[in-house]
């Protein structure tokens, strides 16, 4: 009797392992797309706001890294439930909440950490002398210390907190003005997820190839390309470079090519996305391309995958 139950047994084993091979060989290739949001700062104007609501009702099924700014809440006479009220009505519970800071001068002063105007990657319309908020341009890497970067961090994840939102882990520099210096103020400050690196050559659709941005980008990252794949850069912290582009850079044919050109090079995970501030302007070239991408994954036997990580 214990003969034959463990020939019956051994035999279930013969066939489950057979159809695990072969689902194993009809599985198709997993591509992996991470849509992010950069939320500048500026501003948090209606028909941005609605563009992105409209988008989220188009393609609820996929999640976003939002990559909020606390600036907004830390400038004078400002109404702060509207500001959450606004964020919040674009956010949907599979999304990651994150975060992406330029050096505005009010944050800075908020978070006790001396401003510095210099090195910028462009002009900032003599906003400082206009006694406007300004430092927008200004490289997070280049121009302040390790020190003060874990200061920044630390008391930017604190004011998203105190307003209502999760504590971010995620993050992108403003310009992608990423580097050493930020790199390590992110690990201690317990981040785990970034997204500051770029291939310059992206850019070069708004940004002159001698413009200060497309230069500083050169230096921080000389060996980024648009194939760059996700890396550790410890075992705390994943690189996830930003190997598509926003859609302030790219055309719908454009993103649709980046996407060809990594499946053509057998990569598997593409990070793109857009800005908040300019949402009615370009977000409109990535609800047209995704369908493209999606038809492009059906042709080749390949599932689109829309993820946060």
């Amino acid at each position: 009797m214990l003969t034959r139950s463990i020939s019956v047994l051994f035999k279930l084993s013969l066939w489950l392992l057979a159809l695990l091979c072969c689902l194993q060989a009809n599985a198709k290739p997993v591509f992996k797309v991470l849509v992010t949001v950069d939320w500048e700062g500026y501003s948090l104007e209606a028909e941005n706001i609605a563009q992105m609501q409209s988008f989220r009702q188009q393609f609820p099924e996929i999640p976003m890294v939002q990559l909020l700014n606390p600036v907004y809440f830390v400038r004078d006479q400002v109404n702060i439930s509207h500001i959450q009220q606004a964020i919040q009505s674009t956010l949907l519970p599979n999304d990651v909440q994150g975060l992406h800071l330029h050096a505005w001068k009010s944050l800075l002063d908020y978070c006790h950490v001396p401003f510095q105007q210099h090195p910028s990657f462009a002009p900032d319309n003599d906003a400082c002398k206009l006694k406007k908020d300004c430092g927008y341009t200004v490289s997070l890497e280049l121009a302040y210390s390790q020190q003060d970067l874990r200061r920044l961090l630390a008391c930017s994840q604190q004011l998203m907190v105190e307003h209502g939102f999760e504590k971010p882990k995620y993050f992108r520099a403003g310009g992608w003005q990423g580097g050493p210096k930020l790199t390590a103020a992110l690990i201690a400050n317990h981040f785990v997820w970034d997204s500051s690196i770029i291939a310059a050559d992206l850019l070069i659709t708004r940004w002159h190839v001698d413009s200060p941005l497309i230069r500083m980008l050169k230096d921080l990252h000389p060996e980024a390309t648009p194939l760059d794949q996700p890396y550790e850069v410890n075992p705390q912290l994943i690189e996830y470079p930003n190997n598509a582009a926003l859609a302030d850079y790219t055309t719908t044919a454009q993103i649709v090519a980046l996407f060809k050109g990594l499946l053509d090079h057998d990569r598997d995970v593409m990070v793109l996305g857009f800005h908040q501030e300019t949402a009615v302007d370009y977000l409109p070239r990535l609800s047209a391309a995704i369908p493209k991408m999606q038809a492009v994954a059906q042709d080749r036997g390949i599932e689109l995958r829309w993820v946060t990580e």
